[in-house]
Parts: structure tokens; C-alpha cells; sequence
């Protein structure tokens, strides 16, 4: 090993720009590998979630870009739970915590779900097969047994709001006390707001003009003036739910009963079923994970080539010397593990200090972003293990050929070459 270092030594510069080109490489894989075990980890939880359920929307809602269409009306929502395999179904309403900033009425980029309110209806006997219940960092999650203006929140919410157990805080100018906060899922839940059903329709319809038409000219009886809209409103609160989840009797099968409710009720509503959910989610995932990768690799390969470049110059000058050791008895494979092993530790050495690096840049990125609970990069130590084995094997892969090279020199043309 001391050989090693010490020709390595022998051309400082060049190593250190061999060195340096690991560096660079790995340090692309560390900050863009952590990231994707990130982006993976909310992916799971969000695949978890949606495939433990089946998710109903009405009509004209779009789910990749999560526009709303139509209400679904719980007269669709009580015949739906009729249907043969259903257990229960739960009405939801789901949109912005916060109303929107006409400064900014696109908003502004975020890394992971926008801030959400979550309306449940705790009095339903449905529950989410994969997620009955969430962890609670403190307090307790709303059920039946709370009041209407109890909520329970998710830790980015807790940090982004500086929200705790017990705190009276305004959300659309209403009133709520907080009664929980859950633990960090690292998907969806960390950034909702969880309240009672009812006061989440209160909250939506006055955030939407239609609807708070409509209930106004339903509660003074008075003919509707809107375009299109003929005689007096019937409109009802419990209409006002932008989705409903269902779960399916043990013993069913998920997508036969998905499908039943498509057939029944194709006219009315969008079914994703948990296995073609699932299905899209694992496509979305292992594209995003091949373009982030794939990234890293390219750092990487260039680092490889380096070592190669460095390697086959070094054999180049040490020619002699290999043809000295060679007719002192050294055999050909103890030539070719020498230099094998010298380019792993070139490999490692790099490997090391662009693991440093990389985890240094997350770690202050990530203490950054934490007041907002919304760190970017996920540093495991398995992967971080992983990384420098990883660079180690990389060195060695970039040394075989050259290794090799320098074992199958004859003595005499070695020793005469110089």
C-alpha cells in the first residue's frame, strides 16, 4: 500500500486531477442520487396512499393537472356505496390552504404538495387500506368525537406556520384550534390541514363566486340571474365535495369493483383503480429516476475516462521499472493487482471527498429549507456507504485494462524501452 501512495505522489499533479475529475463525478451523484431517494420516498408514500383506496372525481376533473371539474353530489356518492364489493365510501373536498396572491395568481414553484386543505367526513366508515391512521408527532388526529373547528395539521405546515398544539390560528378569516400534529410522512399529509368536512365546504364555497352565488340565491329563495340557470336554486352544501374514496369488502377484488362503479356510473364520474394507479406512478417514477441519474452517470463516466487516461500514462512512464520488478520475479497478476488496486484508491480518495462535499451542499441546503419542512435531499447511510464503495469499484473497473496492459509487458522490451 505504501508503494501505492508513493506513485501515486511521484506525479501530484496529474493525480490530482484525476482526483479531482472523481470529485466532481461523485459529487453530482451524491447531491442528485439524494434527491432522488428524496422524490422516491414521497412517491412511495403518495403510491401507498392512492393504492390502498379507490379514488372517485366527477366528470371533467383533471388529475395530472388537478383542476377541478363539476361537485360530485352525495346522492351520487350514497348510490355509489351501494354498489356490489363496496364497503364504504367518504366524501372529500380538497383545495388551497391559502387564497391566492394576485401578485402572484400562478404561485410560486414548490418542491412537493402545495399547502392543502384536507376536508374529511369523520363520521364514514371508510378507511384507506395502506393508511388507517397517521402517526402523531403531538396531539391527536380529528374524528367524530371533535369539535367542527378542531384541525389536525402536517409537520410542514406546524413549521411553514409556526403552528402548535393548542393555538388558535385564522384560516380564511375562520377561526380553528389545533389539536394535532402528525408525524413526517415526507409526502402529501406534511402539508395538509385535516378539518371536519363541513366547515371545509363553508370555507370552499365562499372562496368560489359560483358557489357563493348559488348558496345565496338558494337561501333567499330568489330566481337565479346567472347565464344558463333557469328558476329558483336547490343548492345544497352536501353536494359540494370535490372527490370521494372508496374502500372494497374483504375478499373483493380492487378492479372489479372499480370497474363496476365505472360501468354504473361512467356519465357521472372518473374512477382511478388502485392497480392503474399504481401502474402510472412506477412509470412516472422510473423516468424522473433516469433523467436525475442519468445526469450523475454522465459526471461519473468522465471522472472514469480520467482515471483510464491517468492510468495508461503512468504504465507509459513506469515501463522500465515494471520490466525491473518483472525479472526480479514478480509475476504478472502481482504487476496487474499494483495498478488495479492504485487506480481503486485514486477512485476511493475521490470518492471520499466528493461524498463530503455533496452531503456538506444537501445539509446546508436542507437546514435552509427545514423552517418550511421542505427539504430537498434525503441523506441515508446506506447510500452514503453505498457512494464510496461505489467510487472504490469505479477505480477499479477504470484500472483492469491498463492493469492489465502493464502485466502482459515482456521484460527485455520493458527493460530496454527506457
Amino acid at each position: 500500500m505504501f508503494e501505492i501512495f508513493r506513485n501515486m505522489w511521484r506525479r501530484k499533479f496529474r493525480t490530482f486531477l484525476t482526483i479531482f475529475g472523481i470529485v466532481i463525478g461523485i459529487f453530482a451523484f451524491t447531491v442528485m442520487g439524494s434527491m432522488a431517494l428524496k422524490l422516491n420516498k414521497m412517491i412511495d408514500g403518495g403510491k401507498r396512499y392512492i393504492t390502498g383506496q379507490i379514488t372517485i372525481m366527477p366528470k371533467g376533473t383533471s388529475f395530472q393537472t388537478g383542476q377541478m371539474g363539476t361537485m360530485l353530489p352525495v346522492d351520487t356518492i350514497n348510490k355509489i356505496s351501494e354498489v356490489e364489493g363496496v364497503k364504504a365510501v367518504a366524501a372529500g373536498i380538497e383545495f388551497s390552504l391559502d387564497e391566492p396572491n394576485p401578485d402572484d395568481p400562478v404561485g410560486s414553484a414548490s418542491f412537493g404538495i402545495p399547502p392543502t386543505i384536507e376536508g374529511m367526513d369523520v363520521s364514514s366508515e371508510f378507511r384507506n387500506i395502506n393508511w388507517d391512521t397517521l402517526a402523531m408527532s403531538e396531539g391527536e388526529m380529528i374524528d367524530k368525537d371533535s369539535a367542527e373547528n378542531e384541525i389536525t395539521i402536517g409537520i410542514t405546515i406546524a413549521l411553514d406556520k409556526s403552528w402548535n398544539v393548542g393555538d388558535e390560528v385564522e384560516i380564511r378569516e375562520k377561526k380553528f384550534k389545533v389539536i394535532g400534529i402528525a408525524e413526517k410522512t415526507m409526502t402529501g399529509p406534511d402539508s395538509y390541514v385535516f378539518m371536519h368536512i363541513e366547515p371545509a365546504r363553508e370555507l370552499y364555497v365562499e372562496s368560489n363566486p359560483f358557489l357563493k352565488s348559488l348558496k345565496e340565491q338558494s337561501e333567499q329563495n330568489l330566481p337565479s340571474s346567472l347565464p344558463g340557470i333557469n328558476g329558483t336554486q336547490s343548492f345544497q352544501i352536501e353536494d359540494v365535495n370535490t372527490a370521494a374514496s372508496a374502500s372494497w369488502e374483504n375478499g373483493a377484488n380492487s378492479e372489479e369493483v372499480s370497474n363496476r362503479i365505472k360501468e354504473q356510473f361512467k356519465d357521472d364520474v372518473i374512477v382511478l383503480s388502485p392497480d392503474k394507479m399504481g401502474e402510472e406512478i412506477d412509470k412516472a417514477s422510473a423516468t424522473m429516476n433516469a433523467v436525475i441519474l442519468g445526469s450523475a452517470l454522465l459526471a461519473l463516466i468522465v471522472g472514469l475516462f480520467s482515471i483510464v487516461n491517468t492510468m495508461v500514462m503512468s504504465i507509459s512512464e513506469r515501463t522500465k521499472e515494471i520490466g525491473i520488478k518483472k525479472a526480479m520475479g514478480a509475476s504478472p497478476r502481482s504487476i496487474a493487482w499494483e495498478y488495479t488496486i492504485e487506480a481503486g484508491v485514486i477512485g476511493l480518495i475521490g470518492g471520499l471527498i466528493g461524498l463530503g462535499i455533496g452531503t456538506l451542499v444537501a445539509t446546508i441546503i436542507n437546514n435552509k429549507m427545514a423552517s418550511r419542512g421542505a427539504e430537498i435531499f434525503l441523506l441515508e447511510p446506506n447510500f452514503m456507504i453505498a457512494v464510496v464503495v461505489f467510487s472504490f469499484i469505479i477505480g477499479i473497473i477504470a484500472g483492469i485494462i491498463p492493469a492489465i496492459r502493464a502485466s502482459r509487458l515482456k521484460v527485455v522490451e520493458a527493460i530496454r524501452e527506457l
